[in-house]
């Protein structure tokens, strides 16, 4: 280690450190973290400790600890456990894997307000190592089932532990293997009663009373006690991924609470798919407060509508499944307030109807219904689906939706298969004169993004 280097700089200022990797390369931002790894190579045993001391000597003052990304070499993490103990104590912000515990017998990150860590690392630190009362943000990577809260109880929690500062909280688990109640209360050992079910392993009542975001994925439950703990919590965004035989036991109850939505299914067997189907009907069927929706499902199959949908408030619908033009249409008009559109599988039912599957012109002949199914939706995105052999009657699809939204004043088509789509993009043009913009993306499927699994 060159202590002399470090010297000539001024690092008493430095409060945060943010390591970066990039393919072939290893770097770190502060000139501190650069010279410590260029040295890691030559250091066994002892290396990363004897760095990471001259470090936390030369850059006193670190308050945040970053990375991107999450998962960097074993050098980083090695470097990354000392570093986090030396600083221990005024650390604001931990977004680093680490290569050992958090184990000390004289401190507490007793100031931490932000912590990203993997679960085993969590379990092997000590009880209370992280005090749950002044976190703000928390994400559990590859949590088992039954991982333990106890690295954030002190010992004065008893029947209760609450995360009073808390407000984001994200959990991805390393597998999605069904996991039942008789599970969870073998895996406490005791009985049904005087025992509170929880995500993760715990005897007491774990509270949330500032929860607003909320990311669980691979969620592996499938009961919905496990949801209970969230039920009370403010929570404003909620974000789940996983089978759906698992995600279908999320409780309905949340949704009184949410502005913001993602369920994103996978189906491991076909029978799943209309299941699917009726889990989106039963959501969209309940009294919601929700203003932007991500409804997504891994595979493509037809999407159904319930007689009514309670979503009155919804101004962002994704939907990532297969959409006939007439079902979306249905949706559509009973969302009043939809102000953004984006359907990722939309395919033309060549039996509609509505839609004249035999034209020579995918456009020609189709007309807008007399009253407009709705005024509200200004931005529509729609990627057409179904391969080559859905051309034309995706086309019909794409441009009857469009003409019964007449408020379109935004308009993109991705993953476009036809070179005459150009001519529908033009018919589209006419057909609303308030065109502010239209995208035209060639072969290429570009899945629209949720901003919901990202913890701020």
């Amino acid at each position: 280690m060159d202590h002399a280097r470090l010297e000539r700089c001024r690092l008493d200022t430095v409060t945060s450190l943010v390591v970066m990797e990039f393919i072939g390369a290893s770097t770190a931002v502060s000139t501190a973290a650069s010279t410590a790894v260029s040295t890691l190579d030559s250091h066994t045993g002892n290396g990363a400790l004897l760095a990471a001391e001259c470090i936390a000597k030369h850059a006193p003052n670190v308050r945040s600890m970053v990375c991107a990304p999450w998962n960097v070499s074993a050098a980083f993490r090695q470097l990354a456990s000392p570093l986090s103990l030396a600083y221990l104590k005024q650390l604001h912000t931990l977004i680093i894997p680490l290569a050992a515990p958090l184990l000390s017998d004289s401190q507490t990150a007793s100031s931490l307000t932000t912590l990203h860590i993997h679960a085993h690392i969590l379990a092997a630190s000590g009880p209370g190592i992280v005090p749950a009362q002044q976190l703000q943000v928390l994400r559990v990577h590859d949590a088992p089932a039954f991982f333990s809260w106890e690295a954030f109880a002190s010992t004065g929690d008893s029947d209760q532990l609450e995360f009073a500062s808390l407000t984001a909280l994200g959990i991805d688990f390393a597998s999605d293997n069904v996991v039942t109640t008789a599970d969870f209360y073998s895996s406490i050992n005791r009985t049904k009663s005087s025992v509170h079910v929880t995500m993760g392993r715990d005897r007491r009542r774990v509270v949330f009373p500032k929860l607003h975001s909320l990311s669980v994925s691979k969620v592996p439950y499938t009961y919905a006690e496990a949801w209970r703990m969230f039920i009370g919590a403010p929570v404003r965004r909620l974000a789940v991924a996983g089978p759906y035989a698992h995600v279908r036991y999320v409780d309905t109850r949340l949704l009184r609470t949410l502005d913001s939505l993602d369920v994103h299914t996978v189906g491991a067997e076909k029978s799943s798919h209309g299941r699917f189907t009726s889990f989106v009907k039963m959501l969209l069927g309940e009294d919601s407060n929700v203003t932007c929706a991500w409804l997504r499902h891994s595979e493509a199959f037809p999407l159904s509508v319930p007689e009514t949908v309670r979503w009155s408030q919804l101004t962002e619908l994704c939907l990532a499944a297969y959409v006939p033009a007439l079902a979306l249409l249905l949706l559509v008009g009973q969302l009043p307030s939809l102000h953004r559109l984006v359907v990722q599988h939309i395919a033309g039912d060549a039996c509609e109807e509505e839609i004249d599957g035999k034209m020579c012109a995918p456009w020609g002949n189709i007309t807008a219904p007399a009253v407009p199914v709705s005024t509200s939706v200004r931005e529509l995105q729609m990627h057409m689906g179904g391969g080559p052999t859905a051309r034309i009657p995706t086309l019909q699809a794409m441009c009857y939706v469009l003409l019964c939204l007449p408020g379109v004043r935004r308009l993109a088509v991705k993953q476009v298969y036809c070179d005459y789509v150009r001519d529908f993009i033009r018919s589209s043009a006419q057909s609303h004169p308030a065109l502010a913009n239209i995208e035209l993306v060639h072969h290429v499927f570009i899945a629209a993004k949720s901003p919901m699994f990202v913890l701020d």
